[in-house]
């Protein structure tokens, strides 16, 4: 935390558009139910080089601050509108990519988390990575949380359940207890969602079937051991969903979704301590249709605090 305090921050990337203002709307949701701080975020393009050697273009940075300060001022009425009360912070920074300038800012702020909005050319109501989310999704020091498209015309009165994905593997028990942690913050319901990809068909005819559908049916009966055991390890009452499809994206056309968070873990082949997302929550990220959180490789559950 900035400054010595222990107010919760979180950091939201302002841009002048639709998709800022799902970012806003989900961080003011958020914000409201933590009792956190926001941190208006914005980052600019680095100065023009003038003729001269050294010279800076005044007019060009006379001109985006202007348009910086319009932004910010924008956003802050927009944001107390859905949330009064909330205490609202700035942040500015120079850099030619705006996925590092907001990982900077969360650094100096300690934010807990950055929250962003969609890519441009998304689908209506799914999450849409563009090059701001992937420099967040392969670096960043904090979670990461991705609106998506639309949000902002439906804004929930909250955050009523963080559907926390979970496969078994080493990293688990910390996505696990961050996830149930974070529920616990927002007093939100918790659910752990697995998801069961049926193997792929190289070969027809009767043996070829028969030995997929022995290699389903125990990934299954797997998944749901491993799903069993998350929940009595969870610690709160919890509802376990498998969801199965031939792909990512149709396993997770399955799941009904209410007012849901859905917190996913980093590769396990990432940098240590920061976001880093592999093949499996790539593909859960861009096939959401909620926000969706992306939490650090090595993260554990006292990572809020």
């Amino acid at each position: 935390m900035s400054g010595g305090d222990q107010v919760m921050r979180i950091v939201v990337g302002c841009r002048p558009d639709p998709r800022g203002d799902d970012a806003l709307a989900l961080a003011s949701v958020l914000a409201r139910q933590l009792g956190a701080a926001v941190v208006l975020a914005h980052v600019r393009p680095p100065a023009i080089r003038g003729s001269g050697v050294g010279a800076v273009d005044a007019e060009w940075r006379a001109f985006v601050r202007t348009e910086t300060d319009r932004l910010l001022a924008d956003a802050r009425t927009k944001l107390r509108a859905w949330a009064p009360g909330l205490t609202v912070e700035r942040a500015v920074t120079d850099n030619r990519g705006s996925g590092r300038g907001l990982t900077r800012i969360a650094e100096k702020y300690a934010a807990a988390f950055v929250v962003i909005g969609p890519a441009p050319g998304g689908r209506s109501a799914h999450v849409a990575v563009g090059s701001t989310a992937d420099q967040l999704l392969h670096g960043s020091p904090v979670p990461v949380v991705l609106a998506p498209r639309g949000f902002a015309e439906r804004i929930p009165p909250v955050i009523a359940r963080c559907t926390i994905a979970y496969q078994r593997e080493p990293a688990a028990p910390g996505v696990l207890h961050c996830g149930v942690e974070f529920a616990r913050r927002l007093a939100a319901d918790v659910r752990l969602l697995t998801l069961v990809l049926r193997p792929v068909r190289l070969y027809s005819g009767m043996q070829h079937q028969s030995a997929e559908h022995q290699v389903l049916v125990a990934t299954r009966d797997q998944a749901r051991r491993d799903l069993d055991a998350a929940l009595a390890e969870a610690g709160v009452p919890a509802e376990g969903l498998l969801a199965e499809g031939d792909t990512v994206r149709a396993a997770l056309d399955v799941v009904t979704w209410a007012d849901d968070l859905l917190v996913c873990a980093s590769s396990s082949a990432g940098p240590l301590k920061r976001v880093f997302v592999g093949d499996v929550s790539h593909k859960i990220v861009r096939n959401a249709r909620t926000p969706v959180m992306v939490l650090p490789r090595g993260v554990r559950g006292d990572i809020w605090d």
